[in-house]
Order: structure tokens, then C-alpha cells, then sequence
């Protein structure tokens, strides 16, 4: 099971909402057995005005759930990801056994006397819970590898920055991505080709094929760069592998 957790807002009946989920569930969902969700629902002490974790209730908050959730994996429950809204946090999980989820919930809660609780769960063998209210619409999903994009797009900056480079200096940028055949790498050649890329011939990688490109651009605008590229190779079943370029002064 691949570990892929992250989070996104929204807004559940109404009220802003935080759900933070294992994206990597999704492809290997419905797990065989795993017929029920079951749930432990936890009264926050203090939330913010608008029903969200606050600050100064963190680290209570992730102790609790350190506390909770590792002797219920443990026993072989699976956990899929929570919600905070209005005032609580839910945790939601996956079990083959509702009775033995409940017992080891209430166990794992006693330790947490201070907080109030409830634990419940529902035959879903289908995983709609996980499908349909966890995991995020295509374009809260789109937002996830967007920040993950701009996140992994800081930390070249500050390894160029760290290196003796000037981030704000124009200079030639290399490009990778990858793609699963010959048409989805010719959709995307004439597409950077138009945006003013140099691109080189695609090559073959194992099974697919590698499309390295490149264009005289500014680092500190390379999300603007970036994106609108990584956006399109997603839909083109690809990967975007990418960028650098030599230190500047």
C-alpha cells in the first residue's frame, strides 16, 4: 500500500471543511475484506470561530491521532483519511471487523479521557465514503499537485539560490517530461513548440517515451512556466519530470 497524503478545503453542509486523505487508496480501492467504514468522531476543545482545528489545539490534535491511529492499523484497520469541520474531527477507516474496529477505538480513546467521542461504522463495501466525500473533485485535486508543483519548484530555487545563483537572471531552462506513446508526445511537442520551447526528439525510456524541451526563462517565474505544462502532460497520461538549468550570479 503507497502512502500519499494530503490535504484540501472545501466546504461539507455548508461549512468550511478540511480533509486530509491518503491519496493512494485510490488506486487500489475497494481493498478485499475491507467491507465496512467505520468512524471515531472527536469534540475539539478549541476550534477556531468557523468550526477549524485552531493553532492551539495542534499539538493535541496530533497526539491524539498518533495515539489512535497506530494500534487500529495495527490490528489491521485501515486508515483512510479525516475531516475536521463544525467542531470535530473524524477519522474515517476501513475494517473487516466493526467489532473488534469499536473495541480497539475505545481502548485507544481512554488514554484521551478529556476529549469526547463516538465511534460508528457502516457497510460500505464499495468504498463510496472514500470515493464520493474524502477524496477531491478534479479540480480540488488539481490544487493538490499544483502546490506540490510550486512546493517541489521552491526548494530548486533555494538549492540555486544556496549555490550562488541570482534567480531573478533570464537564462536557458531544461525541461523532461515523459509520455506514454508516440501521439501523446506529438500533442505535446506541437503544443510547446507554439509556446516558443525547443524541443528535441523524443526518446524511448523503457515504455514510454522521454520529450526533453527547453526555453530562456526567469527561475522566479517558473510556476507560471511550469504548470500550465504540467497540467497538460497529466492529461495526456504523461509525467513531468522537472526543470533545471546552470547557477547564474
Amino acid at each position: 500500500m503507497v502512502d500519499d497524503w494530503d490535504f484540501y478545503f472545501l466546504q461539507v453542509d455548508d461549512k468550511p471543511a478540511s480533509i486530509y486523505l491518503n491519496l493512494g487508496l485510490a488506486p487500489i480501492a475497494p481493498l478485499t475484506g475491507q467491507t465496512h467504514m467505520a468512524y471515531v468522531r472527536i469534540a475539539m476543545h478549541q476550534p477556531r470561530p468557523d468550526g477549524l482545528s485552531s493553532q492551539e489545539e495542534y499539538d493535541a490534535l496530533i497526539g491524539l491521532e498518533d495515539a489512535l491511529v497506530q494500534p487500529l492499523e495495527q490490528r489491521g484497520h485501515i486508515y483512510a483519511g479525516r475531516n475536521t469541520s463544525d467542531g470535530n474531527r473524524d477519522f474515517y477507516f476501513y475494517t473487516a471487523d466493526p467489532e473488534s474496529f469499536q473495541e480497539a477505538a475505545c481502548a485507544a480513546m481512554a488514554g484521551h479521557r478529556q476529549y469526547r467521542f463516538q465511534v460508528g461504522s457502516r457497510r460500505d463495501p464499495d468504498w463510496e465514503i472514500y470515493r464520493n466525500f474524502l477524496y477531491p473533485s478534479p479540480g480540488d485535486l488539481q490544487g493538490i499537485l499544483d502546490r506540490r508543483e510550486i512546493r517541489m519548484n521552491r526548494n530548486v530555487i533555494e538549492q540555486l539560490v544556496s549555490e550562488g545563483d541570482d534567480p531573478s537572471k533570464s537564462r536557458a531552462i531544461d525541461h523532461l517530461a515523459y509520455l506514454p506513446n508516440a501521439s501523446a508526445a506529438e500533442s505535446l511537442r506541437a503544443y510547446l513548440s507554439n509556446e516558443g520551447f525547443t524541443v528535441s526528439e523524443p526518446r524511448a525510456a523503457g515504455d514510454v517515451l522521454a520529450l526533453p524541451f527547453e526555453r530562456q526563462d526567469v527561475p522566479n517565474n517558473i510556476d507560471e512556466v511550469v504548470l500550465p505544462i504540467v497540467r497538460r502532460v497529466r492529461k495526456l497520461g504523461g509525467n513531468y519530470d522537472g526543470w533545471g538549468c546552470e547557477v547564474t550570479p
